[in-house]
């Protein structure tokens, strides 16, 4: 029987519209049907519990989402990284200058800090630095980064994360009145694992197709959604997530 390869949007709830969603993995999932010789579907989970208990039953093949969950997979369900967004991820926590309260991470202890929601890689790894779950900032989270900004700027929060490369393009009298209090180190961007049902062959020409240098028509629109100007792919070296699924194990959110 032929093994079906099932591709999921993102590690956490779908952020696009179902119809969105079919625009930027449908064309991919036809094109893998066409080359791996079994049949691929796309599969946009409903809610962020439907997609990491799927995710976590080891039900789906093909996955493109963060580097954290895929380390998590690698560990525990046999997953192989096989491409990646190109470039890498960091992330700081800013506060403003004149706020004289604010100016190490400890400072952030019990106020409300905002971020993404959880498990957005940014937020887990300012989470991170706070040893004692109980003892950490109160996230105040919104859904886009745009919005972290507007409420920091609003006054909901004394801080906020942002990823490096959000912080480095905001106007210059902005980033004037701010200072960084952390800066994170540098991940893998958004990757692409299979799962151990997809075999040395498919995951080749997976590979192959995902990282050609001319890239390929059914991944420009995803790849124009999250980096603006890449054509293809990188390859994925493993060694470059060991010790990532820590930042989504023994967490209180449920992971």
């Amino acid at each position: 029987m032929s093994v079906k390869i099932k591709l999921v949007v993102c590690a956490s709830p779908p952020r696009e519209t179902a119809a969105r969603g079919e625009e930027l993995y449908a064309p991919l999932a036809q094109l893998l049907s066409d080359q791996l010789g079994v049949p691929v579907v796309y599969k946009r989970a409903r809610d962020w519990i439907e997609y990491s208990t799927s995710m976590k039953q080891d039900k789906y093949d093909i996955i493109f989402d963060g580097p954290h969950f895929a380390a998590w997979r690698m560990k525990h369900l046999g997953h192989t990284p096989v491409a990646k967004l190109p470039g890498e991820l960091s992330f700081v926590v800013v506060s403003y200058k004149d706020d004289k309260k604010h100016n190490r991470m400890r400072d952030l202890i019990n106020g409300p800090l905002c971020a993404l929601a959880s498990p957005n890689l940014g937020t887990m790894a300012v989470l991170a630095q706070f040893t004692n779950p109980l003892i950490q900032p109160d996230l105040y989270e919104v859904s886009n980064i745009t919005e972290v900004y507007e409420k920091f700027k609003s006054g909901k929060c004394k801080a906020a994360v942002f990823q490096d490369k959000f912080f480095n393009k905001l106007p210059v009298e902005e980033k004037a009145h701010l200072k960084v209090m952390f800066t994170s180190g540098h991940f893998p961007d958004q990757t692409v694992t299979v799962s151990k049902r997809v075999t040395d062959r498919q995951r080749a020409v997976l590979t192959e197709l995902l990282t050609r240098p001319s890239g390929i028509a059914a991944t420009q629109e995803l790849l124009k959604q999250y980096t603006k100007q890449a054509k293809r792919f990188d390859s994925a070296n493993p060694q470059e997530f060991t010790g990532l699924e820590a930042l989504l194990e023994g967490v209180l959110w449920g992971w």
